[in-house]
């Protein structure tokens, strides 16, 4: 008797062309971090994944920022169709800005108390399915004991889990890893690296799924622009290859030939590569005129 399979729930982000290469979107109920260098996309990726979840999926989220204001990341949507103030205003989306001073940060007195008693009072408040936390170094940038940012890195893991909401983390990418500490990675059920490259003086944003536990997912590297309309993924490996095929045929303009194609010609829509040694008529043959 053959088991029960186990089929991963996913959590759809709604950003064009990222479910596609996720199979689905980010892991439900489970942690996802987020890894580039600075401007690669990443606070903009995170809040799009709470505006696509409030609105199309009716999952109300929380953004919690340790360096941008809220007014600061209203100015960065502003120029997108994206209505973050909007959807703050109707609680739809929380916005969490906290200031940590230097006592909060000092590695004898880190304690993430105060963290989970501002998240759970927002968690309640409105009822959120999607955090995003923005971003990991600024939270334990003051511990610098491996041990100690171990369990404390396991720990915010483990409540984000109990609580049962889709988390979305932001890293800086380091030389060695997909963040300054280098721990994340390993807790993390899923990682998205983003890189935005400048080659001879063109910008072109990529995107990759590093690690996706227990799903399949794309494994190459996708191109993703940053328009008016927010972050669209563009799945070349698949894309347009799912477009049926016809029947229709285009003369040749040679009956004989015709009858080489099945009697019809070229297929309508096709590309026909016609090859041949100098003098052998391909020139002749591509000017001469089709009944199409």
């Amino acid at each position: 008797m053959s088991g029960t399979q186990y089929k991963m729930e996913k959590c759809p982000t709604g950003i064009h062309g990222f479910d596609q290469i996720t199979e689905g979107g980010l892991p439900k109920n489970g942690t996802t971090l987020v890894s580039g260098s600075a401007g690669s996309g990443k606070t903009l990726l995170g809040i799009e994944f709470l505006i696509r979840g409030a609105v199309d999926y009716r999952e109300p989220g929380i953004f919690l920022t340790f360096e941008e204001t809220e007014e600061e990341l209203y100015k960065a949507v502003a120029s997108l169709n994206l209505d973050l103030k909007g959807l703050v205003s109707r609680k739809k989306i929380i916005i969490e800005h906290v200031v940590l001073e230097q006592n909060d940060i000092r590695e004898s007195d880190f304690n993430l108390e105060g963290i989970f008693i501002r998240l759970e009072k927002a968690i309640d408040l409105i009822g959120a399915k999607r955090i995003v936390i923005d971003s990991i170094e600024s939270l334990f940038a003051g511990i610098t004991d491996i041990g100690i940012l171990r369990l404390e890195i396991k720990r915010l893991f483990r409540w984000l889990k109990i609580k049962q909401v889709t988390a979305l983390i932001t890293g800086e990418q380091a030389q060695t890893a997909y963040t300054h500490h280098g721990l994340e990675e390993y807790v993390s059920d899923c990682i998205i690296f983003l890189d935005n490259r400048v080659r001879e003086q063109v910008s072109v944003r990529r995107i990759r799924i590093i690690k996706y536990r227990g799903s399949n997912h794309g494994t190459n590297e996708y191109p993703f622009v940053i328009d008016k309309n927010g972050l669209s993924v563009i799945p070349i490996t698949s894309d347009g290859l799912n477009q049926p095929g016809t029947r229709k045929r285009v003369s040749t303009g040679i009956p004989s030939l015709d009858m080489m194609f099945e009697g019809g010609g070229y297929t309508r829509g096709s590309t026909v590569l016609i090859s041949g040694t100098a003098g052998t008529g391909k020139t002749s043959l591509a000017a001469y005129p089709s009944g199409g």
